[in-house]
């Protein structure tokens, strides 16, 4: 995981492929003037998934892992917090292929947050456990973008 302020992104230029692509792209356009739905930004190797979810409770979410694509995740209103696992994991729900998808549990994990203008990279393999009530906050509205940056592994498959 990378976290940090979403202005600190180009600090991590040269670490990915599609990272360069998506910072090249922040430095261009206004993330939040995108609608909710699917954006490309390079085609099916870097691309927008704009949502408006409500905050939930860790203990009714499950970790998330991918095997094709890192996450890259930002607030654009609302505020949520994040855990990302440490350690060993029980396999929740198979992975599925057509959506780089796998549900696990775990029982250690460090958190964070994506409040204040704040992003979290999620890399291929890393379980991650996004969209969870902040702080005392309760349930809470979030409108967010999840970034899908494919692996440089998979780049020229």
């Amino acid at each position: 995981m990378i976290c940090g302020a979403l202005t600190d992104l180009p600090r991590y230029r040269g670490m990915m492929r599609g990272l360069d692509v998506l910072i090249d792209w922040l430095e261009e356009n206004d993330p939040a003037q995108l609608a909710c739905g699917s954006h490309e930004i390079l085609g099916d190797k870097v691309y927008a998934n704009v949502m408006e979810a409500t905050t939930r409770c860790a203990s009714e979410a499950h970790y998330e892992t991918h095997r094709r694509y890192h996450d890259v995740q930002i607030d654009l209103s609302g505020r949520e917090a994040y855990r990302v696992a440490l350690g060993d994991t029980v396999q929740v729900e198979p992975f599925n292929e057509a959506d780089d998808f796998e549900l696990v549990d775990a029982d250690a994990f460090i958190e964070g947050d994506l409040a204040d203008g704040k992003f979290a990279v999620f890399v291929v393999g890393e379980p991650h456990m996004p969209t969870l009530q902040y702080g005392d906050d309760g349930a809470q509205p979030v409108k967010k973008i999840c970034f899908k940056v494919l692996a440089d592994d998979f780049w020229d498959a």
